[in-house]
């Protein structure tokens, strides 16, 4: 593999960020409507998406897959599931 073939791939994957943003906490607690310790013990029992670890003290999620969550709570409730 040669360099040139490594760097024709970052442009793509930069791409594909833009268009899922990574969300910090406060706008995760903005679009669901939860807070910090709540979305955090959702995680921990798998049922609210896993953060990204953005840094060593610094985390976020992908919007895209924070909207399916809610998306998926809102058919929930709608067919008057748990």
């Amino acid at each position: 593999m040669t360099l040139s073939n490594t760097h024709r791939q970052v442009p793509d994957a930069v791409s594909s960020l833009t268009n899922d943003p990574i969300l910090r906490l406060p706008e995760v607690e903005r679009q669901t409507g939860l807070k910090k310790t709540y979305i955090y013990a959702l995680v921990k029992k798998g049922e609210f998406p896993t953060p990204i670890k953005l840094g060593e003290r610094a985390s976020g999620w992908l919007s895209s897959e924070v909207c399916q969550w809610v998306q998926d709570r809102v058919a929930i409730s709608r067919a008057g599931g748990k």
